[in-house]
């Protein structure tokens, strides 16, 4: 089989950057949208975001189901890319916006905006992050496209973290950032995302096809081989802790940057160090995964994971102050971004397991679990870092205590880096797959592959 082209390869990476052109936006500041803009009280922040998430949980895995069945000149999963992409774009300004105020009807509103993104999120990330497994069969190619899929994802992320704040101030005239702001923040990512999106549509082809034996596979069947396929409940697991944890920080960093640090310009400075990071990580990723041993892509992951999680636990006992010291741990933070391509080699290598012992592929549902944890994560980390921030005395509008402070604080930084340690510990108890069993495995599907398509001639 042919190896990828770089044009392939690039092109591949601008889906992860156009979602989080929209997405990361609606990570980082629809809490503080939500609480200091609408005015709505934490516990309604917080069960909007639970609500979607229980949601997620159904909405997720019949999307992959979707995918899996789907057939259309251009493939499986590409039609849903370049079709839905616009709608996704149009909901990620609607969760900016509140017709409604902050009583009944603005809870309403606020949760079907934000449980439709999710649910537009999930139509076009779930196909786009299975498309990496059926674009070849090559390692070293699949390395390359999450490799360039986690530069896509962290430019994407640099963009809204560095540009975000000064735009925000821009638009607002002040540091004090103004509704309509947000909204026409929200409707400029979201016009640059699309021409991203159908890059990506136009020059990744689908080379791997579901075998004709797979055909009639229903979907209680191919659940079940999903969830006993053991690597891919460990890198979700992982994933959900590891989000958890991320997501979570990310969520809240404006109220920390903003009342424990004493500066909301901050935030472009400490929210763009990891997305540097993240960027050189990225690009050293496959060197790193060849020279950390017979498990490098395991490794590498729980080197990157551990290392976030030392360097928050670290930042978490630095003085608001100190501002010297609080980059430089964020320096340290930026520095461990580089196992995000091991994850996703990993849930490819748990699929090739799964089809050799089960001759069952489920590239979709298995990609549509993982960014099920991922948005699971992502919302009970959002959700405890607004509570724990009200548990410790924050109120919007009302003057900051030193014990409000002290609950910004740990949900900024101590309760997200025990729960990337956490991460870090799943895979490497867990993990037992070396890469070159995961290369033979591969080998067999191709021997397997050609036999049944040379019989079915």
């Amino acid at each position: 089989m042919e190896r990828l082209s770089k044009k392939s390869i690039i092109s591949y990476g601008f889906g992860d950057m156009a979602s989080q052109l929209v997405w990361q936006f609606v990570g980082t500041y629809l809490t503080v949208f939500y609480m200091d803009i609408v005015g709505l009280a934490p516990m309604a922040v917080s069960t909007i975001m639970m609500v979607a998430k229980i949601w997620d949980g159904i909405n997720d895995p019949m999307m992959g189901g979707i995918a899996e069945r789907t057939r259309s000149k251009w493939g499986r999963f590409r039609p849903w890319i370049v079709f839905g992409a616009p709608f996704l774009a149009l909901f990620s300004v609607l969760t900016f916006t509140a017709p409604f105020g902050n009583g009944k009807a603005g809870v309403i509103w606020a949760t079907i905006t934000y449980i439709g993104a999710g649910m537009l999120y999930t139509l076009v990330n779930i196909p786009y992050g299975a498309l990496a497994g059926v674009m070849t069969t090559h390692d070293s190619d699949r390395n390359a496209l999450n490799s360039i899929r986690g530069i896509g994802m962290q430019i994407g992320m640099l963009i809204i973290n560095f540009g975000s704040p000064i735009l925000l101030m821009a638009l607002s005239g002040s540091e004090v950032i103004t509704q309509d702001s947000y909204m026409i923040a929200a409707i400029i990512f979201a016009i640059i995302s699309l021409p991203m999106f159908y890059i990506v549509f136009r020059n990744s082809k689908e080379i791997v096809m579901p075998r004709t034996s797979q055909e009639k596979v229903s979907v209680a069947a191919n659940l079940k081989v999903i969830f006993t396929n053991k690597y891919l409940m460990i890198i979700v697991v992982s994933m959900f802790f590891q989000m958890a944890g991320n997501m979570g920080r990310i969520s809240v960093m404006t109220f920390y940057a903003t009342h424990c640090l004493g500066n909301f310009a901050l935030m472009s400075l400490l929210m763009t160090l990891p997305s540097l990071g993240s960027i050189l990580g990225n690009i050293m990723a496959p060197f790193l995964i060849r020279t950390f041993g017979k498990h490098g892509k395991r490794n590498v992951l729980i080197a990157s994971l551990g290392g976030k999680g030392i360097a928050l636990i670290w930042l978490f006992f630095i003085p608001f102050d100190n501002i010297p010291m609080v980059i430089a741990a964020h320096v340290v933070f930026a520095i461990a971004g580089f196992g995000f391509p091991s994850t996703l080699s990993m849930v490819t290598d748990a699929v090739d397991y799964q089809d050799l012992r089960t001759n069952v592929r489920s590239d979709g549902v298995a990609y549509a679990f993982y960014g099920l944890a991922t948005k699971i994560g992502n919302a009970v980390g959002s959700a405890a870092g607004v509570m724990l921030m009200a548990a410790f005395g924050y109120v919007s509008g009302a003057e900051i205590t030193a014990s409000a402070q002290n609950g910004i604080n740990m949900a900024t930084n101590l309760v997200p880096g025990i729960l990337f340690v956490v991460s870090a510990l799943i895979p490497w108890i867990f993990w037992k797959m070396t890469d070159k069993e995961a290369d033979e495995i591969r080998e067999k599907l191709v021997v397997r592959n050609k036999k049944e398509a040379e019989e079915a001639k």
